[in-house]
């Protein structure tokens, strides 16, 4: 519930929707091995099934029967016969592990517990179907590039009308009425459009500054389409034109987003991939006496975090922030058919010490969706400038 009786939109958990299809809430999938020495396996749901009665107030919900004939189950049922039924088969004794992503429903959970007792060993559903998740299918990354290119043409319009006066919010309004415009049912996440000293708020929310000449401001923001996120950021300047400064700060900010891109691949390490940025990143600083401070004891001990916040990317899918298990060895790949957002950036503060005064508060980051390609990867969102010319150019410079 959202307030009172309203209801906040609903959306089906990622894991649960990846494995069904099905979308209407109140629903579980119980998907149980007949042999536990076979790949013998069955699909039973529990969904909701609407009285006559209330047919006149809320849409039509599938049912039992509709379960069956549209979403593959091999039996259904009304979603208030799933704690008797899942008390029944666990008592059995045949299942000693259930992976299950119960902390997404409080209600279902209780139900399953009160039901279930302790018969079985709760697992992280994520264990299993997370893996699944990380390479995308044809028509995943489809969805996805839908999800971008609305995006961008949203981006676009909406930095075209970005002038000094204009508070956050008329941004954020212009990129969410592109969004449903273009038949995404939703932003993948909370609109961010963070001017002057908002900049340096990571998930800044509020939207609510006036913007002034002089500004920087850092779009992130995303369509969702079929389930399937986008995930872009561009810095711009409110007047149009980046200052001199500015353009110095977000030039190496782009110089390690140039690199990373040619680097990333199949089989190239994300984590290769962060220190190379790291790397330019630093060493530019520090070389125009932007920062101050020796470079290895900045890495050694962690403190370049001031800088760089944040790490270089995610992958992207049903969430924005998809899964990206880690190897046996630790190490975390790319792997074609992955989409990543890939997110360098510079964060520098005001009253940092380290930081020189003239360069406070001005700070950049440059995102984009990828796709990792058999041979190397694809900007999906490369409609989108990067370049400061052509970010001046579309902003009417």
């Amino acid at each position: 519930m959202r307030n009172g009786d309203i209801n906040y939109d609903f959306r089906a958990a990622s894991a649960f929707f990846y494995l069904t299809g099905f979308e209407e809430p109140n629903a579980v999938a119980v998907i149980k091995k007949n042999d536990l020495d076979s790949n013998n396996s069955e699909l039973i749901m529990f969904v909701e099934q609407l009285d006559p009665g209330l047919v006149q107030w809320y849409e039509p919900v599938y049912g039992p029967k509709g379960a069956i004939k549209y979403f593959g189950a091999d039996t259904a049922y009304v979603f208030g016969n799933f704690g008797s039924f899942i008390s029944s088969l666990l008592s059995q004794g045949s299942y000693q592990n259930v992976y299950a992503n119960l902390e997404a429903n409080p209600s279902i959970a209780d139900s399953f517990y009160k039901s279930a007792g302790n018969m079985v060993n709760v697992r992280n559903l994520d264990e299993m179907v997370n893996p699944l998740r990380v390479i995308k299918s044809p028509l995943e990354i489809t969805a996805i590039q839908k999800a971008v290119e609305v995006s961008v043409q949203a981006m676009s319009e909406a930095i075209k009308t970005i002038e000094p006066g204009m508070y956050e919010y008329e941004v954020a309004a212009k990129l969410d009425y592109f969004v449903q415009l273009n038949g995404c049912p939703r932003t993948a996440f909370p609109t961010i459009v963070a001017s002057g000293p908002n900049i340096n708020i990571l998930h800044y929310q509020d939207n609510m500054r006036k913007m002034q000449a002089g500004d920087l401001v850092m779009i992130d923001f995303g369509a969702e389409y079929s389930y399937y996120a986008a995930d872009l950021t561009r810095t711009v300047p409110v007047n149009g034109k980046f200052s001199q400064k500015q353009t110095t700060i977000y030039t190496i900010v782009l110089e390690a987003y140039q690199a990373v891109r040619q680097a990333a691949g199949p089989g190239v390490s994300y984590y290769y991939l962060y220190n190379m940025s790291r790397d330019i990143i630093l060493d530019r600083l520090i070389a125009a006496g932007i920062i101050t401070g020796d470079k290895a004891a900045m890495i050694s001990s962690g403190s370049y975090r001031q800088y760089i916040p944040a790490g270089l990317g995610h992958c992207v899918g049903l969430d924005v922030h998809d899964p990206f298990p880690q190897e046996e060895n630790g190490d975390r790949l790319l792997k074609a058919n992955m989409v990543f957002a890939l997110e360098p950036h510079i964060y520098l503060y005001a009253n940092d010490l380290t930081v020189n005064p003239d360069y406070w508060n001005i700070s950049a980051r440059i995102e984009d969706d990828i796709l990792i390609t058999t041979y190397g990867n694809e900007n999906l969102s490369r409609d989108l400038p990067v370049e400061i010319e052509k970010i001046e150019q579309l902003m009417g410079n």
